[in-house]
């Protein structure tokens, strides 16, 4: 069943389209709190690799920090097309993206459950590598 979870996320998400949430983009940018179900924009820190795909949401509270990632087909090529002129393939990504995130999962999200949501990105808007800035660099 929790394998199952984050697929019927993906299709739900999906099914949903594209949505505007009313916010600003620089609004939405500093996902304090992360709104379930609707799209915003979000910035931070994207993890890849084998049997890896979080993101670390810029802003967001211990314990609320690490979203297991799923990206829609679009995003996956924008993803992979910026992904291109980064030097040297790190497993850590600065990333700004559009998406739609899960509720905080009581049980846990993603790979073995160490995650609090699953997030559904659906538009990369920037993506370069990480630097030792992290957050705080735009």
């Amino acid at each position: 069943m929790r394998l199952l979870l984050p697929l019927a996320l993906a299709v739900v998400f999906a099914t949903l389209g594209v949505a505007s949430d009313g916010q600003s983009p620089a609004a939405a940018a500093l996902p304090v709190r992360a709104h379930a179900d609707t799209v915003g924009e979000y910035r931070g820190l994207y993890e890849t690799g084998f049997e890896v795909s979080w993101f670390h949401a810029c802003g967001a509270p211990p314990g609320d920090d690490s979203w297991w990632v799923t990206l829609s087909n679009d995003a996956l090529r924008q993803r992979d097309s910026l992904a291109r002129a980064i030097e040297g393939k790190p497993r850590t990504l600065y990333v700004r993206w559009r998406g739609t995130v899960s509720p905080k999962m009581p049980a846990g999200a993603g790979h073995m459950g160490r995650g609090s949501r699953y997030m559904l990105v659906t538009e990369v808007l920037q993506l370069r590598a990480s630097d030792a800035s992290g957050c705080t660099s735009t």
